[in-house]
């Protein structure tokens, strides 16, 4: 890691790696993963990338859009992403993904919240496979330093531009400077107890904004996902695909009886389940796949789910699967534009951590990848057409300040900070999860 970049993106995701890709060659980037770049919660995402179809209006997808949503969404924001759906897509093709495909022709899922089936898919580990290919590129281009276990715990902000990062290395606390932050830094799942997010998915970037006083907004839109896998150990929740319902699956009462339209939006299942829980006195309802096609060969077709549940003594190829809700995605967050940028001069947010309201108060299946790849690359070009190059006043004029400071102490009473704001979130989850 040096001292100087042009750009920091802060996040190994589809939105970090979207925005580090598409950012000019002769721009010097640093690319930050918490931990290893491959546990970025794209990484878990297993359905997929919805994308407008050819042959529908377009106006069938923004109306699917804005009712998961609850109408509260920014139109105009969801008319220009889902306008630009089939360009990310086609862009994932080009970075290498493969899509699945039946006789030549993409095999598209239909999951809760859409009309129609409109969903592109690598089996059931699409972000996996999305990741991995734009991942396998990043680590070859000259102009992109990845920089792994490295904590980012605070901005550099001065008269209101940001200026550089502070972070934590395994070996020191040291100030990056750069012309221009992205921050893909994720979601909150990490701060709740039942979640299908990683555990070091925190809440940090939003924190640090809150921190900064950047614009945020939406903190109580927080989204529960209906089939999660129920399990008595601690830790990360496996994620039962949306797809398994578009498949057929049906959700069953511990009597047997089905009790919800499983295709309704997600808000919708889990208020049902919760309230059939609540009823029962039980911690779970069930899966069927009775009604799957071809459900012998399902563990092919489902691989990530097969090899979660074979893992608690469950065989879905015959055994039906106890599922839950819990927390999943977070559609508040840091105030963004549709190319990421913020109130802040250079500071720019792009994937779950943004909020540019395109979700509105509850995200519709499988648009969240679809939004980290359109905002990602939003942000890079908007980057590409600004001169960022360290200019030679710029450089001296930060080393003349000595921004770097005692921060060792200065670390902890931030981090400190950072958990009280996370708390907060969980309490907004309190109050509103019954809603």
């Amino acid at each position: 890691m040096k001292n100087y970049y042009d750009v920091i993106v802060i996040g190994s995701g589809v939105a970090g790696l979207s925005c580090a890709l598409e950012l000019d060659p002769k721009y010097k980037v640093c690319l930050i993963s918490k931990k290893k770049i491959e546990e970025a919660n794209s990484y878990l995402a297993q359905g997929g990338i919805s994308a407008r179809r050819m042959d529908e209006a377009l106006i069938d997808y923004i109306e699917d859009t804005l009712r998961a949503g609850h109408y509260r969404n920014d139109v105009d924001v969801v008319e220009k992403i889902l306008t630009g759906s089939l360009d990310v897509v086609n862009k994932m093709v080009d970075y290498g993904v493969s899509f699945d495909k039946i006789n030549g022709v993409y095999s598209l899922h239909k999951e809760g919240g859409h009309k129609r089936p409109r969903v592109y898919h690598v089996g059931d580990y699409t972000g996996r496979a999305i990741c991995e290919s734009m991942a396998k590129i990043a680590k070859v281009r000259e102009n992109i330093d990845i920089c792994e276990d490295v904590t980012f715990y605070d901005l550099i902000i001065e008269e209101n531009k940001v200026v550089g990062i502070k972070v934590f290395t395994q070996e020191e606390y040291r100030n990056v400077y750069s012309s221009a932050v992205v921050l893909a830094t994720g979601g909150i799942g990490g701060i709740f107890d039942s979640s299908t997010n990683y555990k070091t998915i925190s809440g940090d970037g939003l924190s640090i904004a809150i921190k900064n006083n950047i614009d945020i907004k939406n903190l109580e839109y927080i989204q529960i996902h209906p089939t999660v896998l129920y399990s008595e150990k601690g830790g990360r929740q496996s994620l039962i695909t949306e797809a398994l319902r578009g498949e057929g699956g049906i959700l069953l009462d511990s009597r047997g009886n089905r009790f919800v339209d499983e295709l309704l939006p997600r808000d919708v299942v889990s208020k049902a389940i919760r309230e059939k829980m609540s009823e029962e006195g039980t911690n779970f309802v069930y899966m069927s796949l009775e009604n799957v096609k071809d459900r012998k060969h399902i563990d092919e077709t489902f691989p990530t789910v097969f090899d979660s549940c074979i893992k608690e003594g469950i065989d879905i190829r015959k055994d039906m699967i106890p599922i839950c809700p819990g927390q999943h995605y977070h559609m508040g967050g840091i105030s963004a534009k549709i190319d990421g940028s913020t109130n802040i001069d250079g500071l720019y947010a792009v994937g779950e951590v943004a909020c540019t309201g395109f979700h509105g108060k509850n995200r519709l299946a499988s648009n969240s990848l679809l939004e980290a790849g359109f905002c990602g690359m939003r942000s890079a070009q908007t980057i590409n057409l600004k001169e960022l190059r360290f200019k030679g006043t710029l450089k001296e004029n930060l080393e003349s300040k000595n921004i770097e400071g005692v921060i060792n102490s200065y670390h902890d009473i931030l981090i400190n900070e950072i958990k009280e704001r996370n708390l907060k979130f969980y309490e907004y989850w309190l109050k509103t999860k019954n809603a």
